[in-house]
């Protein structure tokens, strides 16, 4: 197995276009309502799979309608459920996700199922047969977080696996170090957005913040920039890398899920780091062309063929991998 995906899987419910006053208006009429799956783990397993890794998912889901939908859109994708724990107490997380006009987006979320996940839902046996373990959800897995998830990665870290982590907010939408410091020490790559490091690290330049993260040991940094690409770094030789500007800009839900999932796709497959990010700036960059959280992730093929079509987004020393 490639990748095992660790964390939240959400049932998605996307409602576009709203406005941003609309919770001082008495009603709205919206054009699209869309129902998939979503949470961070389940986006990055469903698009890894996609990309024609072979992806797996631990998490917690509930058994209920809603369970169903996960379920059934993760298989429909090829990801292997086969340890999605479904809970008879706690029902399925459910997420709003009301998407303004020129795709930022907001999000209602449910407590459910994912606040109950914890270290001891994860089979380690099945975790140790892939090559990479990523968590997508940390610091929002309140019984995961601090020792459980130093416990997963330490021990993935002893069974030689390369480990990898991204960040999402907590009950109150904020990230806290004290939620992943313990694991930080165990983390090959590192994924964050550049507002998620800038609440971890008080820091306000991503320089500054890969100096902060360097006592770590993390072996590669990548702080996504949204629009503006991706910082990457291997604590020696650092770059910005731009996106690709001509994408048409519909939902950004899961497009920090998709970046994940293409850099992780370059690693499986051996390439330079900064290789790496100009394919994860690609699928996210498809994906935010189609509303749903990975709806608009490209297999591995149209992804190159995108990159190509788009070539003058890319800096002329990293072309060659693409052509």
């Amino acid at each position: 197995m490639d990748i095992v995906t660790v964390g939240n899987a959400v049932c998605d419910m996307a409602l576009k276009p709203v406005t941003k006053d609309f919770m001082q208006r008495d009603s709205i009429r919206i054009k699209s309502v869309q129902n998939t799956s979503g949470g961070d783990a389940l986006n990055c397993a469903i698009d890894c799979s996609k990309l024609g890794l072979d992806v797996g998912i631990c998490g917690m889901i509930g058994q209920d309608m809603f369970g169903g939908v996960v379920k059934d859109n993760a298989v429909k994708n090829g990801v292997d459920v086969s340890h999605l724990v479904e809970s008879p107490d706690y029902m399925t997380n459910i997420s709003f996700v009301c998407i303004e006009e020129d795709g930022d987006r907001h999000f209602l979320v449910t407590i459910g199922a994912n606040d109950e996940f914890a270290y001891e839902h994860i089979d380690m046996d099945y975790v140790k047969q892939a090559k990479i373990v990523q968590i997508g959800s940390a610091n929002g897995i309140p019984k995961l977080d601090g020792p459980g998830l130093a416990r997963l990665f330490k021990e993935c870290k002893e069974a030689g696996l390369t480990t990898s982590m991204d960040v999402t907010g907590g009950l109150d939408g904020l990230v806290y170090l004290s939620a992943i410091e313990e694991a930080l020490p165990y983390t090959d790559i590192f994924l964050p957005s550049f507002y998620e490091t800038t609440q971890l690290t008080g820091k306000n330049t991503c320089e500054e913040i890969e100096e902060f993260f360097r006592p770590y040991g993390i072996k590669v940094l990548a702080i996504k920039l949204g629009g503006d690409g991706v910082y990457v770094t291997d604590f020696t030789n650092r770059r910005y890398i731009g996106t690709f500007k001509d994408a048409p800009v519909l939902d950004t839900t899961g497009c920090g899920d998709s970046f994940c999932a293409g850099f992780l796709t370059g690693i499986v497959k051996g390439w330079d780091i900064q290789e790496c990010a100009v394919f994860g700036n690609a699928v996210g960059s498809c994906n935010c062309q189609v509303i749903g959280a990975t709806l608009g992730v490209r297999n591995f093929d149209e992804t190159m063929a995108f990159i190509r079509e788009n070539i003058q987004f890319v800096p002329e020393d990293l072309r060659a991998r693409f052509l």
